[in-house]
């Protein structure tokens, strides 16, 4: 698979993974939450306002769906992560936005691993905060 080649790409994964979310197909469903369960590197993002967070490992492949994770599946975030930061700048570490992760995991109903998690904050055309409104 290729790699996403800007921030266009980036979003269109995003609003793939939060399409999955909110699925009737429960499949869809659970394979998202699983992906954002394990994430270690993770990209943040505003949807209605409140903070969402896609993993560098799904976002980071242009095109990417489920059947396309499922194929390459020994592909590795450590691969999208230098992609992922060219685009958008460095990932941080931060403690309150760790939290926010957890918390936003147990929303999904689900756990988030013991990972020691680092964040990218991805900004709109006009440099705020990407608020999508769905």
């Amino acid at each position: 698979m290729d790699f996403v080649g800007n921030q266009e790409e980036l979003i269109e994964n995003i609003f793939t993974l939060e399409n999955y979310l909110s699925s009737s197909n429960e499949e869809e469903v659970q394979f998202a939450k699983g992906l954002v369960r394990r994430g270690k590197t993770i990209c943040v993002y505003k949807v209605n306002g409140e903070n969402h967070f896609s993993p560098s490992r799904f976002i980071g492949y242009k095109n990417n769906s489920m059947p396309n994770h499922w194929e390459n599946e020994e592909k590795d975030g450590r691969d999208t992560n230098p992609v992922i930061s060219g685009i958008i700048g460095r990932p941080f570490s931060n403690d309150t936005i760790d939290e926010k992760f957890i918390a936003y995991a147990i929303s999904l109903g689900v756990q988030a691993h013991e990972n020691k998690r680092k964040f990218w904050r991805i900004k709109d055309a006009k440099g705020k905060n990407l608020n999508i409104n769905l």
